[in-house]
């Protein structure tokens, strides 16, 4: 059995890391009188200097035209993202679209979101063999960010155009050869991850689900991104997380799965329901 006053200490532990205090200076990035990243001053700048389009004005960058539809608005983001990533102030080009805002208002290529602070969206799946024991995920040693450390079985961006239960889907589809519609899925909480990273600005809403999986269901990666995957009980994954062995928000999915599915247990300022 977890102490609970210890869970509680690892979840503000990994909430400081998840929510730290943000750096000063940051360039709000608006569209449509919206506020929808905080951009690196000297991205910001590189842009508002290079685009026409765009206007920096009292630590905002924004359209310089407010009456741009939704495609001029991506159209314009499309060619700030490419000018930056020519001077090679990003990198790892994804040729993968996210939205901008909630409701979109615009799209953007995944590679110019953390420079810019725009927020994405991610889902994650927890997945138990039983109540004690979830399957976990080894990141590929290739892997751009956190080689080799732990996820859960399934995570990923939601691209635009994709709700949050075809984005699982498909994830699920290509991290672990999972079809959905062969188990039940519990929708959980959210939480947002929001500090600074080497790329700019990681703002994340994270999305939860869990699952038990039927016996004789046995994932496997198609995707090459996952070197292993294990059955490790609740209490070892604890042990791990608390080692930094798991990626931070696979470490708070997991978490905010064991506390929510705690009767007694229900810590606050970082998990919320979704609508």
């Amino acid at each position: 059995m977890l102490e609970q006053q210890k869970l509680l200490r690892l979840i503000n532990r990994l909430h400081a890391r998840a929510q730290p205090p943000l750096p000063t200076g940051l360039i709000s990035l608006l569209v449509e009188g919206t506020r929808v990243g905080d951009a690196q001053p000297a991205v910001a700048r590189f842009i508002a200097e290079r685009l026409d389009g765009f206007s920096l004005i009292n630590e905002t960058l924004t359209f310089a035209d407010a009456t741009l539809d939704f495609k001029a608005r991506s159209e314009l983001l499309a060619r700030a993202a490419q000018q930056l990533r020519d001077a090679g102030m990003i990198t790892g080009w994804r040729d993968e679209a996210l939205s901008v805002g909630n409701p979109p208002l615009a799209i953007i290529e995944r590679a110019a979101c953390r420079p810019l602070g725009i927020a994405t969206q991610a889902v994650h799946l927890n997945a138990y063999v039983d109540p004690g024991t979830l399957l976990v995920a080894r990141r590929a040693a290739h892997k751009q960010i956190d080689p080799g450390l732990w996820d859960n079985l399934v995570g990923g961006m939601v691209p635009a155009g994709e709700s949050l239960q075809q984005a699982l889907a498909r994830e699920a589809w290509e991290e672990a050869g999972l079809q959905l519609d062969l188990v039940q899925l519990q929708r959980g909480r959210s939480f947002h991850v929001r500090r600074p990273v080497t790329e700019g600005m990681q703002s994340e809403i994270v999305h939860v689900y869990d699952t038990s999986l039927p016996p004789g269901l046995r994932p496997h990666n198609r995707d090459g991104e996952v070197d292993a995957i294990e059955p490790q009980s609740v209490e070892d994954i604890v042990s791990a997380i608390e080692r930094d062995e798991f990626t931070l928000e696979s470490a708070l999915v997991t978490l905010e799965s064991i506390t929510r599915r705690s009767a007694t247990l229900t810590p606050a300022g970082l998990f919320c329901d979704d609508d």
